[in-house]
């Protein structure tokens, strides 16, 4: 839209020249020419700024929220994938994987909601390989579970939802559950 107001504007400009002639006149429209140019080029830059979110985000935060959509029936520490994404400040979660990847070096905060099928739930956040919290939903009507962590990662760490090794299969409940994590 704001570039056929300024292609309109610019034609316009031109038929004035057409119409009324004169060098002087040449000369400003060259002028608005060139201002009119450097403002697309302003335009284009500050839409690349505001991306997906609407205002300008400075490229160093980093925040995702994700929820899970389906009931997904789990197998010892498979990874539960968070496929909804609601927030991806920073394009750092995956939500293919449900891969978490620190883009920087830094103190992060992560936290996980879930909610049981009628069976026990498990899960665990680990770094790469490694715990850092576990959470449980026992067994009955509506129960949640969760947990969160604060945690160092360098970039290129890995922080995932799985479920807990060794447990037998157990059934988190879509649209109940949710994965969150942000630079602090």
């Amino acid at each position: 839209m704001k570039y056929i107001f300024i292609s309109l504007l610019f034609i316009k400009c031109i038929s004035i020249t057409y119409v009324y002639g004169g060098d002087d006149c040449c000369r400003k429209i060259g002028k608005a020419k060139a201002a009119l140019l450097e403002a697309i080029d302003t335009l284009q830059r500050t839409n690349r700024l505001l991306g997906e979110t609407g205002s300008a985000i400075p490229s160093n935060k980093v925040a995702f929220h994700a929820k899970l959509t389906p009931h997904v029936t789990l197998g010892s520490t498979q990874t539960v994938i968070f496929d909804h994404v609601i927030t991806n400040i920073g394009k750092a979660y995956n939500h293919h994987t449900g891969h978490f990847t620190a883009p920087f070096n830094g103190i992060y905060f992560f936290a996980c909601t879930f909610l049981q099928t009628g069976t026990n739930v498990h899960l665990q956040i680990v770094k790469n390989s490694s715990e850092i919290s576990k959470g449980h939903a026992q067994r009955g009507g509506a129960i949640a579970g969760s947990m969160n962590a604060v945690i160092y990662l360098h970039k290129g760490d890995v922080v995932k939802v799985r479920h807990y090794p060794g447990r037998g299969s157990e059934t988190i409940h879509g649209d109940w559950s949710y994965f969150t994590g942000y630079l602090l």
